[in-house]
């Protein structure tokens, strides 16, 4: 018989039945390292879920969302306020994720949206709540990731990964964009990070 007291707490994940995700997450989800992962258009992890990635875990991004006001393309994955990305990959297995290239692209990739407080006046995104009152907020861990896109025209955020309000326990180590080269733009690819 075990002893409730003692047993630790159990978190039920959902793996998603098919490979392209859509929209908002908003129950704990795992994706796993035995196949690709689809993220189509914008999707956002809401609702306090945690999403999940396994070592080794690959995630295309398929830019689908067309800005009604300028027609460019865009995708990506957003943790919202309150929710958590937990994507610990390892040296020999990092988690890679690739954003597809899109006619007209506009910026694509990772948010992170937290609940630490952040500058007066700094808003990159209109539709986008970010920032709070607690500087030791957590959106969870990213460790060991690769993050290919190419970026955007034009000022603001480009395409990569953003961090917005993320606090002081979010952990994020050994992380490397790549900025794929835009035809004609002279932008050179290499590591940022």
């Amino acid at each position: 018989m075990i002893n409730p007291a003692a047993a630790q707490e159990i978190k039920m994940e959902i793996i998603p039945v098919t490979d392209t995700i859509r929209q908002v997450i908003t129950s704990n989800m795992l994706l796993t390292a035995n196949h690709p992962w689809y993220i189509d258009g914008w999707v956002y992890v809401a609702n306090e879920a945690t999403l999940r990635l396994e070592a080794g875990t690959v995630v295309n991004i398929l830019p689908t969302a067309v800005n009604k006001q300028d027609g460019r393309h865009s995708g990506g994955l957003v943790i919202t306020r309150g929710a958590h990305i937990l994507a610990e990959g390892t040296t020999t297995l990092p988690i890679r994720i690739t954003v597809e290239r899109a006619p007209d692209q506009g910026p694509c990739g990772l948010l992170i949206l937290g609940r630490a407080p952040v500058r007066k006046g700094y808003t990159p995104f209109r539709d986008l709540t970010f920032g709070g009152n607690l500087p030791e907020d957590s959106s969870g861990v990213i460790r060991h990731m690769h993050l290919h896109y190419t970026p955007a025209e034009g000022k603001g955020f480009r395409g990569g990964l953003l961090l917005l309000g993320a606090g002081s326990k979010t952990i994020t180590e050994a992380i490397v964009t790549h900025a794929l080269p835009v035809a004609g733009s002279g932008l050179k690819s290499g590591k940022l990070r």
